[in-house]
């Protein structure tokens, strides 16, 4: 296992420290660890297309009470 050095400031630090304490990691390694992880699994693509399926669904949903959809909503969300 490879061992990594890199230094972070106070306010960081903090942050880090609730965290831990919240989710319940024993130490700074099993935290970054984690993290590591969890941003293979969580990129911010995947959250940006998320959040613009959302959007899209939200304004479909308005225009269909409307009745401004040439499609039912069913149609226009069929794959969502």
């Amino acid at each position: 296992m490879a061992t990594i050095f890199f230094k972070i400031n106070a306010t960081q630090e903090q942050e880090v420290q609730k965290l831990m304490q919240k989710e319940g990691y024993t130490n700074k390694a099993e935290f970054f660890r984690f993290l590591v992880k969890f941003f293979k699994y969580h990129s911010p693509e995947e959250a940006h297309l998320k959040k613009a399926t959302q959007e899209l669904t939200d304004v479909l949903k308005k225009l269909n009470k409307k009745g401004q959809l040439n499609k039912s909503i069913e149609e226009q969300l069929s794959d969502v």
